[in-house]
């Protein structure tokens, strides 16, 4: 499960698949559905798999009932930026 399309699956698979197995009632990123979700800290489904994304927020029903610092990396390069946010 390396390959792209794979990753992108297996993320749909721990995401939207199981709220569509179970025919969960207002699921969705669309207006009128509850509004559950975790902001990870990632630019795509990739590489919140491949990083292991931190959960900025989680926010059920619309309320934010969890944050998390943004992590950074810092980096020791000639030539490079010594700290790199990763914020998205």
């Amino acid at each position: 499960m390396t390959g792209v399309d794979q990753m992108r699956e297996c993320f749909q698979a721990i995401t939207e698949v199981p709220a569509a197995i179970l025919g969960l009632e207002g699921y969705g990123l669309e207006e009128g559905c509850n509004a559950d979700l975790v902001i990870l800290q990632a630019k795509d489904p990739i590489e919140a798999l491949r990083l292991k994304a931190n959960r900025l927020f989680v926010i059920r029903r619309g309320k934010v009932i969890s944050t998390y610092p943004t992590a950074e990396s810092h980096l020791n390069i000639s030539g490079r930026p010594k700290i790199q946010n990763y914020i998205f």
